[in-house]
């Protein structure tokens, strides 16, 4: 099994089967548009699974801070693969964008803005920027990302 994958299992035990599975089109991408999905159903969960949601949050913290391997592409860059296939997404579903600002630190957030702007208009990023803002206090956990 690759290092990442390796990673991805323990920090997410419970998707050890969905990270472990064969896919038609291998590699990181597939399994963040996964994680994505799985971050949705932890805000739809009541309670909301905040266990669940900061453990997705921590191994998109470890993907982002890998090295690129020299031969990887778009397609197979953790770094990339969460950029694209999770962080542009996170504002696109109204639970997870207004509960950002206790996972994400604001540097984080304005490192992002180019991803974010990939789906909102300039009004709808300006809105979600504010928001994010407003959220953000010093009762916050330390953010994971």
């Amino acid at each position: 099994m690759e290092y990442w994958l390796e990673k991805a299992a323990e920090l997410l035990p419970e998707f050890e089967e969905m990270i472990t599975e064969r896919r038609t089109i291998p590699g990181p991408m597939n399994l963040w548009i996964d994680l994505y999905n799985a971050l949705v159903d932890a805000y739809e969960a009541s309670p909301r699974n905040d266990d669940l949601i900061g453990r997705i949050y921590d191994f998109a913290a470890w993907c982002l801070n890998q090295p690129s391997a020299p031969d990887s592409d778009a397609t197979s860059d953790l770094s990339s693969a969460v950029a694209v296939a999770f962080i542009e997404d996170l504002p696109l579903n109204r639970k997870v964008a207004q509960d950002l600002h206790r996972w994400m630190s604001f540097e984080s957030f304005q490192g992002f803005e180019s991803l974010f702007r990939c789906h909102l208009s300039i009004k709808e990023y300006d809105e979600f920027r504010r928001d994010f803002a407003a959220g953000k206090n010093s009762s916050n956990p330390a953010p994971r990302i």
